[in-house]
């Protein structure tokens, strides 16, 4: 399903025929988020830590939906603001501790930093999942 999602979006950037009521022409981001919330659940899957997929992800769509409205309301258009990231520190933070404790905080601060990184390709639909995973999936390992 993953896979007919993520070329369901890659396409009408293919062909120029955008879905233009959440699509944008200068980037594939949405894609990225698709694919990134497969490989993050299929981890959560494979580990047998179901929360080790969910959390991540719901950094990316919650976190980030947070940062998305509160530009729209005080910016009116895109841009990456550092109040951004405090709104998404506050869904974040709060909600990797409730699921995961300490380790589930410190992947939600990291997440929300990560948030604001964007260079070429590489945006926090990749960057979040991917940083936040990673925290919570090292951080009981090395016993931090």
């Amino acid at each position: 399903m993953v896979l007919v999602l993520a070329l369901g979006n890659y396409y009408p950037h293919r062909t120029g025929r955008l879905y233009y009521w959440y699509q944008v022409k200068e980037n594939m981001f949405e894609v990225h988020f698709i694919v990134m919330w497969g490989l993050v659940m299929l981890f959560g899957f494979l580990v047998g830590n179901k929360w080790l997929g969910v959390v991540p992800i719901m950094f990316m769509s919650v976190g980030d939906g947070v940062t998305g409205i509160e530009r729209n309301l005080l910016y009116k258009r895109r841009t990456k603001a550092f109040v951004g990231n405090l709104a998404m520190m506050a869904f974040c933070i709060p909600f990797g501790y409730a699921i995961l404790g300490p380790v589930g905080a410190i992947a939600g601060f990291l997440a929300s930093l990560a948030e604001k990184l964007e260079v070429g390709w590489l945006d926090d639909n990749i960057t979040v999942p991917l940083i936040s995973l990673s925290t919570v999936t090292l951080l009981p390992i090395l016993q931090i």
